[in-house]
């Protein structure tokens, strides 16, 4: 039986990057352009009668205006169709993040068991930070399913949603809700009604929960047959049962907590190892470390030494007396962290520089507090070069550093109950 059509659609618009990730990947690959502008990547697995073909189409025209916007309200139409389920409104709201996407074409058809090609599509669709879009549903980038076009029946409660939600415009009545969940507030406004800041007891559960995520991701990174790493995690399971935190895992963290070393998913590994800049800000709110510089990531031993890692008995103290500062102090980072987030994510969008400082004082929605970060000629400096001529690798982690701080300082902020969906909408 013939299998569906796949394609990729994700934020993340790189085809040279594409490129350089076929060839470190796949077996064998060739394209038929430059790297920014080819059409047609070919990988071949085998040889001979056990060659097995996967072409990834590319048409920089179909990912442009005027007609991209018009594809994207055709797919969330079609999605509308889909039978309601709770995952409905954000399965569209994902589509706006979409910046790109890539044909398939296997030859012969795919098997769903242990096809060597799927292996590759679905390391792609990570990288990319993208979902499967299939006539039937949309996929994660394992190939598990996130909306299903049979309703909740269908949907994967494993389903791993891409890092970023939404992206549609602060003029638009859903950009600006957004916007105003997530944008600056002075001390004494306060959060927005219906929020539910969490109380000092869950801030330290949360943080001790993201202490352990943290190290299991960060032993992903050694040999599973060590007998030191094997004894660690032991030790590390122990830890989490005797402080009692394991009512604070959510679905995805226990997951990563538990799956025996050397099979987290290259996705799961990379997720969890972020947290830890989430994590360093829970812990400044703890009064137990201080957060590095907007392009800097920190340095995990001293963080999880200042949370009682493997220690209960410093683990439990925190347990026992938390002391968050002040809402003026999270208030006066939270606002922080918005202006570093935007800028980023500006940038991102669209890559040019601009006189920041200026554009802090003056805009719609400002000012934003940008003090203490770091300018050259008047815009946000990373490494000590102006944003636009950071280096590539240390723009995106400086981007994805200002991504889970955002939504920790959020969390803090306003809530809500599920950490993970805190806003990160700038």
């Amino acid at each position: 039986m013939a299998q569906e059509p796949i394609n990729i659609f994700a934020r993340i618009a790189d085809p040279a990057g594409v490129a350089a990730f076929l060839r470190e990947h796949a077996p064998r690959v060739e394209l038929d352009g430059p790297d920014g502008t080819w059409e047609n990547a070919v990988v071949t697995f085998g040889r001979g009668r056990s060659e097995q073909v996967l072409t990834f189409r590319h048409s920089a025209e179909y990912y442009s205006e005027p007609g991209w916007s018009d594809q994207m309200a055709g797919m969330r139409g079609y999605f509308a169709r889909f039978p309601d389920t709770p995952r409905k409104e954000k399965v569209l709201l994902l589509t706006t993040t979409f910046r790109f996407s890539l044909g398939t074409l296997f030859e012969p058809d795919f098997d769903p068991d242990g096809d060597p090609r799927l292996s590759l599509l679905f390391a792609l669709t990570q990288a990319l930070d993208g979902v499967l879009f299939t006539p039937s549903g949309l996929r994660d980038a394992s190939g598990r399913v996130l909306f299903s076009a049979r309703g909740e029946e269908g949907e994967d409660p494993g389903a791993e949603w891409p890092k970023v939600h939404g992206s549609v415009s602060l003029d638009s009545p859903l950009g600006a809700a957004m916007h105003d969940a997530s944008r600056p507030r002075a001390a004494d406004e306060g959060p927005p009604e219906g929020a539910a800041p969490p109380a000092p007891g869950r801030v330290a559960r949360r943080a001790l929960a993201l202490t352990a995520v943290t190290a299991r991701a960060i032993l992903e990174q050694d040999d599973p047959q060590s007998e030191t790493v094997q004894r660690t995690y032991a030790d590390l399971l122990a830890w989490v049962g005797e402080i009692g935190i394991d009512p604070e895992f959510e679905p995805p963290e226990r997951e990563v907590l538990h799956r025996p070393l050397g099979q987290l998913t290259g996705r799961q590994q990379a997720d969890a190892t972020w947290r830890l800049e989430g994590l360093v800000v829970l812990a400044w709110a703890l009064k137990r470390y201080e957060i590095p510089p907007h392009d800097e990531v920190v340095p995990l031993n001293p963080l999880w030494c200042s949370l009682g890692l493997l220690n209960a008995g410093d683990a439990q103290d925190l347990l026992a007396r938390p002391e968050l500062r002040s809402r003026e102090e999270i208030s006066a980072l939270r606002n922080r962290q918005f202006a570093v987030h935007w800028r980023l994510r500006d940038q991102y969008l669209a890559p040019k520089p601009m006189d920041f400082a200026a554009f802090a004082r003056t805009c719609r929605f400002g000012p934003l507090d940008i003090t203490g970060l770091p300018l050259v000629e008047g815009d946000l400096a990373i490494g000590g070069e102006r944003i636009d001529r950071a280096p590539p690798e240390r723009f995106r982690a400086a981007l994805s550093t200002a991504l889970e701080r955002h939504v920790a300082a959020n969390w803090l902020w306003e809530g809500p109950e599920t950490y993970s969906e805190a806003s990160s909408a700038t």
